[in-house]
């Protein structure tokens, strides 16, 4: 009787887990397939008739009908999509005054099951911000100034794009090139991210073009243009575009693409190791910049690790980025001289009780000044006489 129940329980427990994945996520986790049922891929986001998604291998698809209780979607090839081909042969970028882009994490608390050891972080620093970090150091190794916000927008919900809207406001304002609002995906199967780039294990990334907005028609000539600079440099490296119908904040700059770097299931390593390959893509399709990345081939030259070192919190308590270490030693620097002025005025009043104690008030001036001299060495007061 006892083994029966037991079994009933672990089944139970099988069927539940699934639910219990696509629950922490905290998206709508839908089946993009094809008219005959055939699962082309899966995305966690709401999907709308007239949607259009470009496949990793330039295929176009257009969505015909969508079951909202199955979640699923049904697809129509309409054809390869040209510009994605043709964009990298048309590019012409010139160097622009100010190499600046944007970051932002609308869903703040995403993380990775492994890595982080939760799909979920609702402390104030979650996975996907070590990622958005990672991706700004590796764009700073460029010469790129990065405007990185790392405030939370929980909780996770529909609203979170219009809280994170000022964030993107802000950093809009600030004229940057280009604004990259990072998240991670959500669907149960990190086998649909899993990639190697020049021989090196890393997740794809998707990007996500809003089309409802004034702006749809540039947002999705910015991310076919990403789509193939990594197609030329880095194939593989971008899973796929998908059109969706809401705006993700996107129509306040026409450069403007939510990038999702794997899914919560992903080795957040693997995740981490995509950034300096995406920060290439963003250099040379934004500001026209040549391809590589110097830390890479400065580190391997000297037989070390080419990844910048992880934020923390801590460390990053407003930009997101660790401080140099110029700034630690200044800042270790003052602390010493604050300890020794402390020291030195701790002695001084000592001294002077002293002084006043041994001889009363007859002859404190002398006192004072002998015992200031012999303190600093005859920098001050009377110097005493051999």
């Amino acid at each position: 009787m006892k083994r029966r129940l037991f079994a009933a329980a672990l089944c139970l427990l099988m069927l539940l887990r699934p639910e219990k994945a696509r629950a922490e996520t905290h998206d709508e986790i839908w089946t993009l397939q094809d008219d005959l049922g055939e699962k082309i891929t899966a995305i966690a986001a709401p999907v709308s008739e007239g949607d259009e998604y470009i496949a990793g291998d330039n295929a176009l698809y257009r969505v015909t009908a969508v079951d909202a209780a199955a979640r699923t979607a049904t697809l129509q090839y309409v054809g390869e999509e040209p510009a994605v081909a043709q964009a990298f042969w048309s590019f012409s970028r010139t160097a622009q005054t100010r190499k600046v882009v944007g970051l932002y994490c609308t869903h703040s608390d995403e993380s990775y099951e492994d890595g982080d050891g939760t799909s979920s972080t609702e402390s104030g620093w979650a996975g996907i911000h070590d990622v958005a970090a990672t991706l700004k150091s590796w764009l700073e190794d460029k010469g790129v100034e990065v405007l990185f916000d790392t405030k939370s927008y929980l909780p996770h919900d529909a609203g979170a794009y219009r809280r994170s809207r000022a964030a993107a406001v802000e950093l809009a304002n600030q004229g940057p090139a280009a604004l990259f609002d990072v998240h991670r995906d959500g669907i149960p199967d990190e086998m649909e991210y899993e990639t190697e780039v020049e021989g090196e294990p890393v997740t794809m990334v998707r990007l996500l073009v809003g089309r409802s907005n004034p702006n749809s028609q540039e947002n999705r000539q910015f991310a076919v243009q990403l789509k193939s600079v990594a197609d030329e440099y880095y194939p593989g490296l971008i899973k796929d575009i998908f059109i969706g119908k809401g705006n993700y904040n996107q129509e306040l700059m026409p450069d403007s693409v939510l990038l999702e770097f794997g899914t919560h299931l992903s080795d957040k390593e693997e995740v981490l190791a995509s950034t300096k390959y995406m920060a290439d893509v963003i250099h040379i399709a934004v500001f026209g910049g040549e391809p590589g990345y110097s830390k890479k081939a400065e580190a391997e030259e000297a037989g070390e690790s080419a990844a910048p070192a992880l934020p923390t919190p801590e460390t990053t308590p407003q930009q997101g980025a660790p401080q140099s270490a110029e700034t630690e030693e200044k800042r270790g620097g003052s602390g010493v001289w604050t300890a020794l002025g402390i020291v030195a005025g701790l002695a001084l009043l000592g001294g002077l009780g002293f002084a006043l104690l041994s001889g009363g008030p007859s002859g404190l001036g002398e006192r004072v000044r002998r015992f200031s001299s012999e303190v600093s060495g005859g920098l001050f007061g009377k110097k005493p006489r051999d």
